[in-house]
């Protein structure tokens, strides 16, 4: 077992240094220390979470996810009544994923989608442990990149015949209400489904199809399959409504926590 005084001269005499080239580059990194604190990370990563230099970022934790005047600034505007549960109860297990990559020395991934700054973003977080040459985890180092809205309809999207034209509608003509049936419509919820989700009777939806989307969408009719295949053609799967927007944290390994 390593003293701390040998992991910090590691971390310092190491690690960092191997780190800084990155600090400019336009890369999501952050080194967490054993402390599961953030030691050194890049301007991109530091500018995601609301700060100029990534010097302000050193000690943070998502073990402090209880801090309130931290969290007004890293979530700004959505650090609200609405989401601050949600917001704690996922940075706690972001904390609890950084805790395994130490404890079993694995490498895991998740979906990240907390509110940075405020913005409805999605990132691929990938964590991986740093050893000693002892072969102890003394670091974690993070590697993430902005991506859309993960959703098992991408591949779905192969398999509709390629009959639809390929010039989009006039997407902005779209109200938010409508956004979020095609949002729901592309990511293969039934009507009755989508009424329970919007809190609306089905009616409502069955005559938002009917008289509004199918029109805007030249679609002859009521056709809510051919409707629910544009939706995808035109990847509205990929963008979360506001509306709909929960922060939330999806583990790629599934079995990780649970076994813990």
């Amino acid at each position: 077992m390593l003293t701390t005084d040998e992991k910090q001269h590691y971390l310092e005499n190491v690690i960092i240094p191997q780190f800084t080239p990155l600090i400019e580059q336009q890369i999501y990194s952050v080194i967490f220390d054993f402390n599961l604190a953030i030691r050194i990370c890049t301007t991109c990563s530091a500018n995601s979470i609301g700060f100029t230099t990534w010097q302000e970022a050193i000690g943070l934790s998502f073990g402090n996810h209880q801090d309130v005047d931290l969290g007004l600034k890293i979530f700004a505007a959505q650090y609200t009544e609405t989401f601050v549960e949600y917001i704690h109860q996922y940075t706690q297990m972001i904390y609890e994923i950084q805790k395994l990559v130490f404890m079993n020395k694995t490498i895991l991934s998740f979906i990240d989608l907390l509110p940075y700054k405020g913005h409805f973003q999605s990132y691929l977080v990938t964590y991986v442990p740093i050893f000693h040459p002892t072969g102890e985890v003394i670091a974690i180092q993070s590697y993430a990149t902005r991506s859309r809205f993960f959703s098992h309809q991408e591949y779905l999207n192969l398999l509709v015949e390629d009959k639809l034209e390929q010039t989009n509608p006039n997407l902005e003509k779209l109200t938010p209400r409508e956004n979020e049936i095609m949002f729901l419509l592309a990511n293969g919820l039934s009507q009755d489904l989508i009424a329970q989700t919007l809190k609306v009777s089905r009616s409502t939806i069955a005559n938002i199809i009917a008289n509004q989307l199918c029109a805007k969408f030249g679609i002859p009719g009521s056709n809510t399959k051919l409707l629910a295949q544009k939706a995808l053609k035109y990847e509205f799967h990929q963008t979360v409504p506001a509306s709909l927007y929960r922060p939330y944290i999806i583990l790629l390994d599934d079995n990780s926590l649970k076994n813990e």
